[in-house]
């Protein structure tokens, strides 16, 4: 039997986005040489540096 490859999925199962949010949060973070959780922990500082802001 193979073994399923669940390493893209990390984003999907840690915070529960769906399968398209989160390979698109993926592609994005590899694109900026980032790791999934550091792209998303980056993002939510930055939105909730805005909303402070505002």
């Amino acid at each position: 039997m193979k073994p399923r490859n669940n390493k893209n999925l990390i984003t999907m199962r840690a915070y529960r986005f769906t399968p398209t949010l989160a390979h698109s949060v993926y592609a994005t973070a590899r694109s900026l040489n980032m790791s999934e959780s550091e792209f998303v922990r980056v993002v939510l500082l930055d939105a909730v540096d805005r909303i402070q802001q505002n």
